[in-house]
């Protein structure tokens, strides 16, 4: 958009210089031309292509005011202004084979100089004072002269007496405002009435007529006034107060329509704020031709991709091609938007470092009147990380169920209560916990702690799960369990992964309970009174560390009515309030002593509850999963 912008900039502004009424010519230091318009040719009587250097050939038929002495290079104003020298208002008389009968200009110098004050050439700007020098020489000429200049004038001019009755008005006047009267016709008449014929085509016909009245009253100059009609126009309203003898005077207004400069500055204006707005989106902003080659790239593509604008200027946007979409997808894409329609998709392009990024892309044909494409312009918003969120969020989910079903188990003893729940600290949490009955009427219960937390720890989980549930159904002993279960999960954890596990073995005929703990949280069996009868420790380390870990099986009595058997994880124990205080095992011991005649289940969600309260506001940082047997 730079290029873009810089280029209309210019263009505007060559049209503008071409177009004024005032000549213009700057050259550099050596004479060589830099800027030679319209009016400067019309009035020099030489154009830039006849011209070996500005120093000497503007000099020909240029004189002093004696309209006899010619002027030498070193007093011309431009070569003066070249050397560094400031000229206001000379007046110089041309007299050449495009002005025989000669004319007059004022001009005026200045030096060109770059940012850093160094002299780089020089300027002059003229304008042509013939009718007015002429006038000056032959006084008795002067209304004849008004006349003409008025007459002239390509802007609109009225001069109306101290009376408010018309003296003068052109041809361009009457023509800029659709006055069908003739010129002559209007001499004499008042100027009230077509001052209100004006004012009916503005926003605020009051006002316009209030400043006319006192701009007349104050009878100060009043230049370059800017008026905006219903109808879009816009107009400069000079006045200017003419005082003759007697106190006697006229006023003189003069319009000229700038409706086309205003609407050329407009534009410069929106064009101004687009590259602005474009250059500080955090959106990519690309710009190609009708061909898809790319013009311009904003700051925010240069960031998101890696490229430079340099890199891609003169190239398309296949640079940034990942090898994802297919050719279909490139020959819809095309279809769409050679038919004028915007294309919407999401793409994965790549990145200079070769890294892929999802974006969000909006491509818009841009065309003129006519329908003719003649650029396309392409926003991308960058949402891999919604992407990737979204795909993380997916496989967590995924995850979340498989662990839900495991966590709906439940099992049936009879002579014992029995209940189990998992409290999550993320959506796939790394605890666990499993009822497996076997065919000679026993029940195994384990329950277990796999390192980390996320989808990696789910899938070790489910597997650990699995692997139990087989090895259970096959083997009566607790400890021969978790050494085959070990030697397994050896094998897959590479990365310092590890499972704590608890199982143990209920036979509900004999009473009796057997387990074995691989580096698991204690498990406790608590009378009804409250008191600890048994800890039931960790018999070896962690599964998954060691290929050669031992692991041996405790077993004893549970029958006592109203004793239970209390398995959980870490995160029961560990948990903290804002004091830094951990819950540890003694609360969950004293609310069971409290509340010996809850089911298990109550117990399991009065306990976690009391957790929670201990912790206040601080969140929970790990898994809290606990299995409650209670002997009827």
């Amino acid at each position: 958009m730079h290029q873009t912008s810089g280029s209309t900039a210019i263009d505007i502004l060559s049209f503008a210089i071409d177009n004024i009424p005032y000549g213009v010519v700057a050259a550099d230091l050596d004479g060589r031309l830099l800027v030679f318009n319209k009016a400067a040719e019309r009035m020099l009587g030489i154009s830039a292509a006849d011209m070996d250097s500005a120093k000497s050939s503007l000099l020909k038929g240029c004189y002093f005011p004696d309209k006899l002495t010619p002027y030498s290079s070193d007093r011309f104003p431009l070569v003066k202004a070249i050397q560094g020298d400031k000229i206001d208002d000379e007046l110089i008389y041309i007299k050449n084979q495009a002005n025989p009968s000669g004319l007059w200009i004022i001009i005026s110098g200045r030096p060109l100089k770059d940012e850093d004050g160094f002299l780089r050439g020089g300027m002059i700007v003229f304008h042509d004072v013939s009718k007015q020098r002429i006038a000056e020489e032959n006084p008795d000429s002067i209304s004849m002269q008004m006349s003409a200049l008025i007459e002239n004038q390509q802007a609109g001019v009225l001069v109306e007496d101290e009376n408010r009755r018309i003296q003068r008005v052109n041809q361009a006047f009457c023509e800029m405002f659709s006055i069908s009267a003739q010129q002559a016709d209007l001499i004499g008449r008042d100027c009230s009435e077509y001052n209100w014929l004006l004012a009916a085509r503005c926003h605020d016909p009051e006002g316009f007529i209030g400043r006319i009245n006192q701009v007349m009253h104050e009878k100060n100059v009043v230049l370059n006034e800017e008026i905006r009609f219903l109808d879009g126009r816009s107009f400069q309203r000079d006045y200017i107060p003419v005082f003759g003898s007697s106190d006697s005077h006229i006023h003189i207004w003069q319009y000229r329509d700038i409706t086309d400069r205003q609407r050329l500055r407009d534009k410069m204006l929106i064009y101004k704020r687009l590259s602005s707005a474009l250059n500080q989106t955090a959106d990519s902003v690309l710009i190609t031709d009708r061909d898809g080659i790319i013009e311009y790239v904003n700051p925010a593509f240069e960031k998101t991709t890696g490229f430079t604008r340099e890199e891609v200027i003169g190239r398309t946007p296949g640079v940034l091609k990942s090898g994802e979409h297919g050719q279909e997808f490139y020959r819809k894409l095309w279809t769409e938007i050679s038919a004028g329609r915007p294309f919407y998709c999401t793409i994965k392009n790549r990145k200079k470092s070769g890294e892929s990024y999802w974006a969000r892309q909006t491509i818009t044909p841009m065309q003129e009147r006519e329908g003719e494409i003649t650029h396309y312009v392409s926003v991308l918003k960058d949402i891999t990380d919604l992407i990737e969120k979204k795909e993380q969020e997916a496989k967590l989910q995924l995850a979340r169920l498989v662990q839900q079903t495991f966590y709906s188990t439940t099992a049936t003893v009879p002579g014992y209560d029995i209940a189990a729940n998992a409290f999550p600290a993320d959506e796939t949490g790394g605890d666990y916990f499993d009822f497996i009955e076997t065919s000679d009427g026993c029940l195994v219960i384990a329950i277990g702690d796999v390192s980390g937390h996320g989808i990696g720890t789910a899938l070790f989980m489910a597997e650990a799960r699995a692997l139990t549930r087989a090895f259970a159904s096959s083997c009566t002993d607790p400890a021969q369990i978790l050494v085959s279960l070990n030697q397994l999960l050896v094998q897959d954890f590479k990365h310092g992964e590890f499972v704590t596990l608890l199982v143990s073995q209920l036979d509900p005929g004999t009473k009796k309970l057997t387990y074995a703990s691989a580096g698991h949280t204690p498990g406790y069996l608590i009378d009804k009174s409250g008191g600890i009868n048994q800890t039931l420790a960790s018999t070896g380390i962690p599964l998954g560390i060691h290929q050669d870990a031992v692991y041996t099986s405790s077993e004893f009595r549970f029958s006592d009515p109203g004793s239970m058997l209390l398995f959980s994880t870490d995160g029961l124990e560990d948990s903290m309030n804002s004091s830094n205080e951990q819950f540890g095992i003694e609360r969950a011991i004293q609310y069971i002593a409290y509340n010996e005649d809850q089911s298990a289940r109550q117990m399991i969600d009065g306990i976690f509850k009391t957790n929670r309260a201990h912790a206040g506001k601080q969140p929970q940082q790990d898994d809290i999963t606990m299995v409650v047997l209670k002997a009827l």
